[in-house]
């Protein structure tokens, strides 16, 4: 035993030095690389003027880092989820999603701080140093000691010191960043706020996906690597503050804003468009509405629409008419489905039918599902709708929601493509007698509204805009 613990400490005090041994050349080859992947994956958001912007103020950070020798490539992804990243040679990444939930270029600067400083301390690299380092042990020790159960024990041990590196890491890139933007001129109280701001929308999230019984999406886990009233922290990065330089006369809230007016919001993947609580799909012409705190989510091909807790899944697709097809003999004999009743009736003006197929594959296996399909004649195409439950048995315990989604559908009218726009961030000034409340009446976010604009706004959760104040909403 006393072998293995040797073993351990030898590797461990190898790993810096291991970190150091990578030349600045095979680091940026490897980023290189890495970089396409990730552009391949995500997409390049198609915006050059925020691009050069994000660029600009990410340049003027890492001119003041210990590695401003480095060149820094600053990306823009078109991703709604709220990431930011980087990997080793200088190659940094924020998604428009998380562009979005910030509202000044100090909030931004500290961002870019966090991600520049992942790269001038190695992190990357030091992560998979350390994670070779603990398979290499873990094999060792079983070698020594002639216990298998030591090798598990080591894969214990790497997971615990993971997962600590992750917090460590994180609060040296926050503490890091914070000196390099004070020195490039912005303040490291926006670092505070930015956090802040993190763990505001992780909150959120954590109970939007209780509700909706799913697993919660959240940004770096901010609420656990950075618990709250944490003043040992807090003051370190308020000591940054001493080396704060008088660079104001680029620093302006309203100029940053107004490089986010006409941001594109929602995922860059999603089929149709989203309103309120009405789909639209502009290429086939069709929409149809969906119940109160329903929510779209992406499916492999048409589009699928899930209830608030996710027991329930209305789906829509499209199939090409066969020659003589009918309603009825599409489903019977084009899909071989077994009816348990149905009849032909028009939905939308169009041929349709109506009924129950008895055993179905839907997103919770083989159920019953209420199906409908509607022919537009002059596509010769069918649109077929199925609605299933996931505890269904020989009941449909949502069917009047299906029914009401099915009879809602129909062909766009010509003021129904111009409400069907992607929705965008636009930036309005607030007025006297301006609320959050009022503006998520208006807003054609279908659910959270008031929460999700509080928190892009910096104001969760219950600030209320001040007249004159520049807000960013979705419209």
């Amino acid at each position: 035993m006393n072998s293995w613990i040797k073993l351990l400490f030898l590797f461990m005090v190898m790993t810096p030095q291991m970190v150091v041994a990578l030349s600045e050349e095979k680091e940026i080859k490897q980023g290189a690389a890495e970089h396409q992947k990730i552009v391949g994956r995500f997409g390049i958001y198609k915006n050059p003027a925020l691009q050069e912007y994000v660029t600009k103020v990410g340049n003027r950070i890492a001119e003041q880092s210990s590695r401003a020798g480095l060149r820094y490539y600053f990306t823009v992804l078109n991703d709604d989820m709220i990431n930011a990243f980087a990997l080793p040679g200088g190659f940094v990444y924020i998604t428009r999603g998380m562009l979005m939930h910030m509202n000044s270029e100090s909030e931004l600067a500290a961002v870019l701080g966090h991600e520049i400083a992942h790269i001038t301390e190695k992190h990357g690299l030091r992560r998979q140093t350390r994670s070779k380092v603990q398979d290499m042990v873990s094999v060792g020790a079983a070698i020594l000691t002639g216990q298998p159960g030591v090798a598990e024990l080591g894969q214990v041990l790497g997971g615990v010191l993971i997962t600590g590196y992750s917090r460590e890491f994180e609060l040296e890139a926050d503490q890091v960043g914070a000196s390099y933007m004070a020195k490039a001129g912005y303040s490291p109280e926006a670092m505070l706020k930015t956090i802040e701001i993190l763990k505001n929308k992780d909150r959120i999230e954590i109970e939007q996906a209780r509700l909706e019984k799913r697993p919660p999406q959240v940004y770096h886990g901010f609420l656990s690597s950075h618990p709250d009233h944490d003043t040992r922290y807090t003051q370190a990065i308020r000591e940054s503050n001493q080396l704060l330089l008088d660079y104001d006369e680029f620093i302006h809230t309203d100029e940053f804003l107004e490089q986010l007016n006409g941001l594109a919001y929602g995922p860059s993947r999603q089929a149709g468009v989203v309103r309120n609580s009405r789909f639209y799909h502009p290429r086939l012409g069709i929409m149809f509405a969906f119940p109160d705190g329903w929510r779209q989510e992406q499916a492999p091909r048409g589009v699928q629409f899930v209830s608030q807790t996710g027991e329930a899944s209305f789906f829509l697709t499209t199939s090409k008419l066969f020659k003589g097809a009918t309603p009825e003999n599409f489903v019977t004999q084009g899909l071989n489905y077994t009816l348990r009743d149905g009849r032909n009736l028009t939905i939308g003006g169009m041929p349709a039918f109506l009924g129950i197929a008895e055993r179905v594959d839907s997103p919770f296996g083989s159920r019953p599902v209420r199906l409908a399909v509607v022919f537009d004649m002059r596509r010769k195409l069918a649109f077929i709708m199925h609605g299933s439950g996931k505890f269904d048995l020989s009941k449909i315990a949502d069917d009047k929601q299906f029914i009401s989604m099915i009879f809602s559908f129909g062909k766009m009218a010509r003021d129904d493509f111009a409400v069907a726009r992607v929705p965008k961030v636009q930036v309005v000034r607030a007025e006297s007698g301006t609320t959050m409340e009022l503006l998520a009446e208006q807003s054609p976010i279908p659910n959270y509204a008031l929460d999700k604009l509080r928190v892009i706004n910096g104001l969760y959760p219950d600030g209320q805009p001040e007249p004159g104040q520049l807000l960013k909403v979705i419209d």
